[in-house]
């Protein structure tokens, strides 16, 4: 059973557990670390590689990244007429625009 971080990370490489060996190193691990009544030093190496395979587990079990935004292909054809934009007089624009600010005085 590894008992550092160092040595969890090797046997990590070479061993490529599966996911169930790692939590079977995860479970001893903890049981260790709850049955130990010493100094906090002397089970450092077994906190420490504790760490390090719930972190291995995390990525594992993590989603894959996703990609930056996917580029969108909007069609906007239609939002956009062939013709010139109609013009309108600036009394039915003054006329609108007093309507809306009327609307929203007491906003």
């Amino acid at each position: 059973m590894s008992t550092s971080a160092e040595s969890a990370q090797q046997w990590l490489n070479e061993k490529q557990p599966g996911q169930e060996e790692v939590r079977a190193i995860i479970e001893k691990l903890e049981h260790r670390i709850a049955q130990h009544e010493g100094e906090e030093a002397d089970i450092q190496g077994s906190v420490d590689a504790l760490i390090l395979l719930q972190d291995h587990l995390e990525q594992r079990d993590a989603p894959p990244p996703q990609s930056e935004t996917p580029n969108a292909n909007l069609d906007t054809s239609g939002l956009i007429p062939e013709a010139d934009p109609i013009e309108l007089e600036d009394s039915v624009k003054r006329e609108a625009f007093e309507a809306l600010k009327s609307k929203f005085k007491d906003l």
